[in-house]
């Protein structure tokens, strides 16, 4: 299976590869230098021998001139390009093997004592590893030049480097395929992790395992504060909440008592309807806390296990005389279970209250040119006059601030949970009549 570019899987494999690269590269550069350093080490030091015997094989003769004796030397300085080279030169004559034949090496005269070394190839397929030293015999200077062919000590170096690097390279894959063992079976200490954390999506009440590698560690404890203390921070506002309406319901008793009693009828009226509508303000909050339920901070939204206790709390506290039909998912969408149910229960508690005998809902996953999920809530009932929709799709309004043939609850909120889902909210006739209204939400990631 393709890797995408961003898993750690691949960022580590690359690393990896890359480091490894350099290792290589690295080793080869001093396989290569030692093994050239090695190889001429061994020919100089051969050549010391033979130098010592060319040396040893030049004397004096009776008259005093200097002779070479060639009769203890090797025959391959007897023989054409043999690969095995040498040239005595001095004040008394230039002495020099027959192997050199036509080839003229330019020899630098030494000091007594010095040495250098240098490589040639005035020969087709040879290399020279030349060696060139000054001597003292008898009073006279020499200069000695000796060369030997390396070409198939280079030749045999580079099938030696070659083969490595063929080892070297083989050796990578199998190193990449060691690594993904590893890490896979390193990734494998967190499979009960990811467990916990689908169970607690789907809304089941789990334990974050304690077994973990200690690099992860801190990241789960994080993440098991994070879920309670958000949890609670959610449990103590909607507490918070439902108190504040409980305890305005008093002031607003109050409200209603000096309304019918106040002498002026006019005034009387207007206090009495200022009286409804924080009523009505009251009841919608106390309504959304009972519809929230219990918070759940990071569990997946299940319609079909939802959906039905949503209806259910409706039904008893408000009208339990309409027809609902729903065409639910069967698993779990992609998206907050408390987003989900501030999001539709706004929806139905405005659909159920202006409902004439029937609410539809509908829960859509996103087709492949799309990709939007598309939820959508419909009524029977009066519906929302045209120049209103046009308004409701309007940033910053809300259904319950329009005229009075507006239906709805919420609509700041439900556009709220909308946008941060990346998504958007519609308003359309519904076929039976009344309004529809659809949300079109991008699942996360």
């Amino acid at each position: 299976m393709k890797r995408k570019p961003g898993s750690l899987e691949w960022r580590i494999r690359r690393q990896l590869l890359l480091g490894l690269m350099v290792v290589l590269l690295l080793l080869l550069a001093v396989v290569h230098i030692s093994v050239t350093r090695l190889t001429q080490s061994f020919v100089v030091s051969r050549l010391d021998d033979e130098a010592e015997n060319l040396i040893a094989a030049l004397e004096r003769t009776a008259e005093g001139a200097w002779r070479l004796n060639t009769e203890g030397l090797g025959q391959a300085y007897r023989r054409v390009h043999s690969g095995h080279y040498y040239m005595l030169v001095s004040e008394a004559g230039i002495y020099r093997s027959r192997s050199l034949w036509d080839v003229e090496p330019r020899i630098t005269p030494q000091q007594p004592g010095e040495l250098t070394v240098s490589l040639l190839a005035p020969v087709a397929d040879q290399h020279w590893l030349v060696v060139e030293q000054g001597f003292v015999k008898q009073g006279q200077e020499f200069t000695l030049w000796l060369a030997e062919d390396i070409a198939q000590l280079r030749h045999d170096q580079r099938h030696f480097e070659l083969t490595l690097l063929l080892l070297l390279g083989l050796s990578v894959p199998v190193l990449l395929l060691l690594q993904r063992r590893v890490l896979h079976r390193g990734f494998a200490r967190l499979e009960p992790l990811r467990r916990a954390l689908a169970q607690q999506q789907a809304g089941e009440a789990v334990e974050f395992p304690c077994d973990v590698p200690d690099e992860v560690a801190p990241l789960v404890a994080s993440i098991t504060q994070l879920l309670h203390q958000s949890g609670q921070q959610i449990s103590r506002s909607r507490m918070a909440l439902g108190n504040l309406a409980h305890e305005l319901k008093r002031p607003l008793q109050q409200l209603q008592w000096m309304a019918e009693q106040h002498p002026d009828r006019e005034q009387g009226e207007q206090l009495m309807q200022l009286y409804r509508e924080l009523l009505q303000r009251v009841e919608r909050e106390l309504r959304r806390a009972r519809i929230a339920g219990a918070p759940g901070p990071g569990r997946r939204f299940v319609p079909r296990e939802e959906v039905p206790h949503l209806i259910q709390l409706l039904a008893r506290i408000g009208r339990n005389d309409l027809a609902f039909n729903a065409d639910l998912p069967n698993d779990a969408i992609p998206f907050d279970r408390d987003d989900m149910l501030e999001l539709l229960g706004n929806l139905l508690d405005n659909a159920w209250r202006h409902a004439k005998s029937r609410v539809q809902l509908s829960i859509v996953a996103p087709a492949l040119d799309d990709g939007n999920w598309c939820l959508s809530v419909a009524d029977d009932g009066r519906g929302v006059a045209d120049e209103n929709l046009q308004r409701l799709a309007a940033r910053g309004v809300r259904i319950d601030e329009t005229s009075g043939e507006g239906s709805g609850l919420g609509l700041s909120i439900c556009r709220s949970i909308a946008e941060s889902y990346n998504g958007r909210l519609e308003f359309d006739h519904a076929e039976a009549g009344g309004l529809c209204v659809r949300v079109l939400l991008k699942a996360p990631g």
